[in-house]
């Protein structure tokens, strides 16, 4: 995820996607969702927490994401399956997060990077 893609204005709530909105994802930090509560409706001060989550949350996919594809070295098929699912993924999560063409919902993007981490990470065999 290029963090890039952020745009410094956090449009909370338009989506339903603010973090008291809907159940949270487990890999939420909680340093994130303190800061967000603080926030409150501060569309600016929810753009800066949600931005600071965003590496944490893009750190945690791509490790497990990693370790996924890692793990399925011996099938190539489930690979490419894998591969082709989170690229679609990734359409899908910034095609649902875009406001218009030029703003990006970056809450919308740390609640769905969180959750897609948690998926993966329940994918990995110990």
């Amino acid at each position: 995820m290029n963090l890039k893609m952020i745009v410094a204005a956090s449009v909370v709530g338009l989506a339903g996607t603010s973090v008291h909105a809907q159940v949270a994802p487990a890999g939420l930090s909680d340093r994130y969702t303190a800061c967000h509560a603080r926030a409150g409706d501060n569309t600016v001060q929810q753009g800066i927490c949600a931005q600071s989550e965003m590496g944490s949350q893009d750190a945690r996919l791509n490790k497990a994401y990693q370790e996924v594809m890692r793990q399925l070295a011996k099938t190539p098929e489930k690979r490419l399956a894998l591969r082709a699912e989170q690229r679609a993924w990734l359409k899908a999560r910034d095609y649902e997060c875009k406001v218009d063409q030029e703003t990006i919902n970056s809450s919308c993007l740390v609640m769905k990077t969180a959750s897609r981490a948690d998926e993966l990470e329940r994918m990995i065999r110990f």
